[in-house]
C-alpha cells in the first residue's frame, strides 16, 4: 500500500472498487454514482492512475480497456489509516483515541453495550 494518505476523492474509488471487486473506469464510474458521487470518467481514469502509482490499485489489459481492481482490502486500509491517526495525534495510546471518542460523539446506548461486549472479549 502506498505511504500517501487518500484524498476523499480517491478514498470514494476505492470504495467503489472494494464493492465491486473490479472494473473497468466506467463500471467504477456506475458503482461512484450509485452512491452519489458524480465525477466525469475522465477524472476517474486520472484517479485510478495515481492509486496505481501509489500502490493502491493494480490493473490488467482486458481488449482495448484496463481493469481495475483494489491491491489492498478495506480492512487494512482502514487499519493503516487509523495507525497514523493513533500515532500523529494520541502518541499511540489507544486509551487516549477512546477517550476522545466517548467524549466528541454522540453514543447511543446500544453503541456504548457494543464498546462493552468488545472490550470484554479482548480480555478486558
Amino acid at each position: 500500500m502506498g505511504s500517501d494518505a487518500l484524498t476523499e476523492l480517491q478514498l470514494s474509488v476505492m470504495k467503489a472498487l472494494w464493492q465491486i471487486g473490479e472494473g473497468t473506469v466506467g463500471e467504477v464510474l456506475a458503482a461512484m454514482a450509485n452512491d452519489g458521487s458524480a465525477l466525469a470518467p475522465t477524472t476517474v481514469a486520472t484517479l485510478l492512475q495515481r492509486l496505481s502509482k501509489q500502490g493502491w490499485v493494480e490493473h490488467a489489459r482486458k481488449g482495448r480497456q484496463f481493469v481495475y481492481r483494489a491491491k489492498v482490502d478495506q480492512r487494512q486500509a482502514a487499519e493503516g489509516v487509523l495507525q497514523r491517526v493513533l500515532s500523529s495525534f494520541f502518541g499511540g495510546k489507544v486509551s487516549a483515541l477512546t477517550a476522545q471518542l466517548l467524549e466528541s460523539e454522540q453514543l447511543s446506548p446500544e453503541d456504548l453495550q457494543e464498546m462493552r461486549r468488545l472490550i470484554k472479549k479482548k480480555g478486558g
